[in-house]
């Protein structure tokens, strides 16, 4: 993966995948002392070395490095580097356990530097294929790692509906009676059906027989 960018590199990855940390490290150390470096060389060895720090289980240090690799690697014009630099930063958080831990927005974050990735990685002609397939499936297994982020589902807040007042001339029965019980202060379908036999019949036009069936037709209008 990192062989590519300059002449021993592609060894140190080697040792690094083989177990032999020291000494991939060491080499790696060896390198950045021993010639000087371009801007994208440097990048390369500071991602390596992330690598190397999360097979050591050193996540924390490998999250600052990639952190730092990520931001110079959107400052320089060069394609790949932002793909790799993608990779080794999510690696990271991938073993300090905050990428299946993430929230909702950092998921989302996470997963539009993977699919910017992919676009970049896409049109890149001058790249081994089995240089591309190895970025092409990590980037996946991030993918697959983050999963779909689900879109916050609005919550439908219910309108309050304001219940106006039945007139009382809605019930049945009550045709010219309908002043006299306003006059009463019964105004309303609700308050006829609250109302009391006892109170109707004090109302001129009420008798004993009509005073309940008034309060049992405003009872059934209002179930209605």
């Amino acid at each position: 993966m990192f062989g590519r960018y300059m002449k021993g590199l592609g060894q140190i990855e080697d040792l690094m995948n083989a177990g032999e940390l020291e000494n991939a490290m060491l080499e790696l150390n060896n390198i950045e002392s021993g010639i000087e470096l371009n801007e994208d060389e440097k990048l390369a060895c500071m991602l390596l070395n992330s690598h190397i720090l999360n097979k050591n289980g050193n996540y924390d240090k490998s999250l600052m490095l990639s952190k730092v690799a990520f931001r110079k690697s959107m400052e320089l014009n060069n394609p790949l580097l932002v793909v790799d630099s993608t990779i080794t930063f999510l690696e990271s958080v991938k073993g300090l356990g905050m990428l299946e831990e993430a929230s909702a927005k950092d998921k989302k974050e996470f997963l539009q530097m993977v699919r910017r990735s992919e676009e970049i990685l896409n049109p890149i002609k001058k790249i081994k294929k089995a240089e591309r397939d190895l970025r092409t499936i990590k980037l996946k297994e991030l993918k697959t790692i983050l999963g779909p982020v689900k879109a916050k589902i609005p919550v439908k807040v219910a309108k309050k509906v304001i219940k106006k007042d039945t007139p009382i001339e809605s019930v049945k029965g009550v045709g010219q009676k309908a002043q006299a019980l306003i006059d009463a202060g019964i105004t309303t379908a609700e308050k006829l059906a609250n109302s009391s036999p006892d109170k109707l019949v004090k109302i001129k036009g009420i008798g004993a027989a009509t005073a309940p069936k008034l309060i049992e037709n405003a009872k059934m209008l209002l179930k209605s």
